[in-house]
């Protein structure tokens, strides 16, 4: 049987280990052995529970970088800040990651978020994949495009790539590897990439054609039980932000059934903000059923939930905290399926909430979208999925 070793170096929250639940479960049910290096182990006994794997700590850059750009304009900007920006350091977190992957030996290298780790995989005798959404999986072309258009033109966009292109090339020649003549080529020299999105959330729409698959959400979690009230069922999944404690207030003055999720939950919440009509659950609910009974979400504007709350039809009024949630949030509101929400403590907040909760147009308009995907079936994407790396692993 194979060895598989999953590598997650950037990103927060269990986000990152959903799809993989599901893929590797199959995968070590049929024998392969199967190594996680895992940026944050803290979530993962949970979520791979029923898997047979072998946890290792990945490394990762935790301290601020000698030199770093503040607004990620390009994914360049994101390697950059995480250690491309300097040849020392990314040549000992290379070398970290090299040691992981020769004390495994796998034989495929599933690639989420870890532009490092790719780097290291570079010359490995190995299959590679990359899996996740699109944002963690740019398209090989030069230069990377700007991921923030709105921002004012910046004529030195390109200074960031071609440094860690040179500090890549630098770590590459000392470990006798073949160098890249662009940024982009790690992300396409590759057997496959398996992009967990649609086309309407991919954070790169100049992306050649291809193939978008979806999230998988787990299944499992508990049933909501919904509180009293007349108006529009509620389901908030959210993040402390600063306007939280806020919205949690003007949504217990509405009569409208509300159901909040916060991660990490204050311990005061539940008797600080639960009213008739609203109720903090403390427990991991099934996301997908609670979707489908609400009749709007509130998000941070994290992938998964977004994309599933789009699928159910569902409109969303989204709170992104960083970058990836805020382009997440632009495509619902681009869409006309929902819109953004104030971060800060402010009057405006009240508005925007009646506004989102009476204007029937983002409920059309995410119904529109929800016929659209109505023949998409994550359980036929996931299985494709798996019969790829089923087919990478003979």
């Amino acid at each position: 049987m194979a060895k598989i070793f999953l590598a997650w170096e950037l990103g927060g929250g269990s986000g990152h280990l959903v799809n993989f639940s599901l893929l590797l479960s199959r995968l070590s049910a049929q024998g392969h052995k199967v190594f996680l290096a895992l940026r944050d182990l803290s979530k993962a006994p949970a979520m791979f529970k029923d898997v047979n794997v072998s946890y290792l700590q990945a490394p990762y850059q935790s301290g601020r970088p000698k030199a770093m750009y503040e607004v990620a304009r390009t994914f360049a900007h994101i390697m950059f800040n995480i250690g491309f920006g300097d040849v020392d350091a990314l040549d000992t977190m290379v070398d970290a990651w090299r040691n992981l992957i020769e004390m495994v030996g796998p034989d495929l290298i599933l690639i989420d978020h870890s532009p490092t780790a790719l780097l290291a995989a570079r010359g490995y005798d190995a299959r590679r994949v990359i899996v996740g959404n699109s944002f963690s999986s740019p398209p090989d072309c030069n230069p990377f495009p700007d991921i923030q258009p709105w921002y004012p033109v910046d004529p030195q966009l390109l200074e960031a790539e071609e440094m860690a292109l040179n500090n890549a090339n630098q770590v590459l020649r000392r470990r006798g590897q073949p160098t890249l003549d662009r940024l982009g080529q790690l992300y396409g020299e590759i057997d496959e990439r398996l992009l967990t999105t649609l086309a309407e959330f991919d954070h790169y729409p100049m992306r050649p054609a291809t193939q978008y698959r979806g999230p998988w959400m787990p299944s499992g979690g508990e049933s909501p039980s919904w509180p009293e009230g007349t108006g529009k069922r509620i389901v908030a999944y959210l993040k402390p932000f600063p306007s939280l404690a806020q919205l949690l207030t003007l949504l217990a003055q509405t009569d409208c059934p509300t159901i909040v999720h916060i991660d990490p939950c204050p311990p005061d919440a539940p008797q600080r903000f639960g009213a008739r009509n609203l109720h903090i659950e403390t427990r991991r609910l099934d996301l997908s059923r609670v979707i489908q009974e609400a009749d709007a979400a509130l998000l941070n504007g994290t992938h998964g939930a977004t994309v599933l709350t789009h699928l159910a039809g569902k409109p969303v009024m989204q709170f992104p905290i960083v970058l990836e949630q805020e382009l997440n949030a632009r495509a619902t509101a681009r869409l006309g399926a929902g819109r953004i929400g104030t971060m800060q403590p402010s009057p405006a907040l009240a508005e925007e909430l009646q506004e989102f909760l009476h204007n029937d147009s983002y409920a059309n308009v995410a119904r529109q979208f929800a016929a659209k995907y109505a023949n998409h079936s994550p359980d036929e994407q996931r299985e494709e999925a798996i019969r790829i790396l089923e087919n990478l692993l003979k």
